[in-house]
C-alpha cells in the first residue's frame, strides 16, 4: 500500500471515528476498553475474509496473528469467547421492526382500502398477537407492543383495539435498543461505501446532495421541504420494497436477501472562511440563486 492511500485511510478513520468517541466519552467508556473492541472486530474480519476466499478453513489462530499484528494469545482468546453478543436479536428494535412492516404490508393485516387494519389485541386470526407470532416468530406480543407504542407508532384506542398511526419505527433515544440500532445504520452504510470502492465496476445506490455554505435563515423552510419529500418517497419505496409478492416469510424456508435504503439529513457548521465570518459577499436570496443557476446553464448547457 502506497503511502498516500495509507494517509488517506488515516484522515478517513480519524474522520468517522470522531462522533463516535465523542459517544464513547459521554458513556464514560476509555481508550482501553475500545482498544479491546477493535482487537475483537479485527480478528472477526479476518475470520471472515478467510471464510469468504474460496478456501473455508477452520479459524486459526496463528494465521490470524500475522493479518492483524495481535499476539496468537489475543487471538486464540477471542476465537474462544466465540460471538456471544450482550443483545439478543430476537428482542428490542429489530422484532418491533419488523412487525411494524408487516402490518403496514401484510395484506392479511390491512383493510378494504389496503391500511393497516385496527387489531384486537388478541384472539382470532387478525389481532395483534397473530401479527407478531408471523414476523417475530412468537406469540409474546407484549414487548414488542410496549415498545411500539412508545414510541408513538402504535396508538392504543379507547375501545382497547390497536392502529398503526406511523410506518417509520425510527426513534433516537439514550437506551440499549438505540445504541443497537446506531451501530447497525453506521454499520450498513459503511459496508456500501467500502463495497463501492472494492468493486467499482457495479457500484451500489449511494446519493449525496450537500451545501457545505448554506444561508442558516433558510435552514428550517429547507429542513420542513427535505422532510416531507422523503418521508413521501420513502413510504412508496417501503410499499415496493415490501410487497408481499416480493417477500419471503419469516419461517419460510427458502434464503431471503436483506435489501433496504437509508437516507440521513445531516446539519453542522461550515467550515472554511465562510464559518469564520471571512467572507465580504453578502448572503443571496432565492431569486440571486435561481439567476445564477440559469447563468451555469447558459455557461455549460447539458
Amino acid at each position: 500500500m502506497s503511502e498516500g492511500l495509507k494517509r488517506a485511510l488515516r484522515a478517513a478513520a480519524l474522520r468517522f471515528l470522531g462522533p463516535w468517541v465523542k459517544l464513547l466519552l459521554e458513556a464514560g467508556v476509555g481508550v482501553g476498553e475500545f482498544t479491546s473492541w477493535v482487537k475483537v472486530a479485527y480478528v472477526r474480519a479476518a475470520r471472515e475474509r478467510g471464510e469468504t476466499s474460496g478456501r473455508p478453513l477452520k479459524p486459526n489462530a496463528t494465521r490470524i496473528s500475522v493479518v492483524t499484528g495481535l499476539t496468537r494469545v489475543e487471538v486464540a482468546a477471542i476465537l474462544a469467547a466465540g460471538d456471544d453478543e450482550t443483545f439478543d436479536k430476537e428482542r428490542g428494535r429489530q422484532r418491533a421492526e419488523r412487525v411494524l412492516t408487516g402490518w403496514w404490508n401484510d395484506r392479511d393485516f390491512q383493510d378494504a382500502v389496503g391500511q393497516p387494519a385496527v387489531l384486537a389485541e388478541k384472539g382470532g386470526r387478525n389481532s395483534f398477537e397473530r401479527l407478531c407470532e408471523r414476523y417475530s416468530g412468537d406469540r409474546r406480543f407484549s414487548a414488542v407492543l410496549d415498545e411500539l407504542i412508545r414510541v408513538g407508532a402504535v396508538r392504543r384506542r379507547p375501545n382497547g383495539k390497536l392502529a398503526a398511526v406511523s410506518r417509520s419505527y425510527a426513534t433516537v433515544r439514550w437506551d440499549q435498543d438505540g445504541i443497537i440500532a446506531l451501530g447497525e445504520e453506521i454499520a450498513e452504510h459503511c459496508a456500501t461505501l467500502v463495497d463501492n470502492l472494492q468493486h467499482t465496476g457495479r457500484p451500489l445506490l449511494t446519493r449525496r446532495v450537500l451545501n457545505a455554505q448554506l444561508d442558516p435563515r433558510y435552514a428550517p423552510m429547507l429542513i420542513r421541504d427535505i422532510e416531507e419529500r422523503v418521508a413521501d418517497a420513502a413510504d412508496a419505496i417501503d410499499d415496493e420494497l415490501n410487497d408481499p409478492l416480493h417477500t419471503v416469510m419469516p419461517a419460510g424456508s427458502r434464503p431471503a436477501l436483506r435489501l433496504g435504503v437509508g437516507i440521513y439529513l445531516v446539519s453542522s457548521p461550515a467550515e472554511g472562511p465562510q464559518a469564520s465570518g471571512l467572507s465580504r459577499s453578502a448572503p443571496t436570496g432565492p431569486k440571486d440563486s435561481k439567476r445564477r443557476r440559469r447563468a451555469a446553464t447558459r455557461r455549460h448547457p447539458r
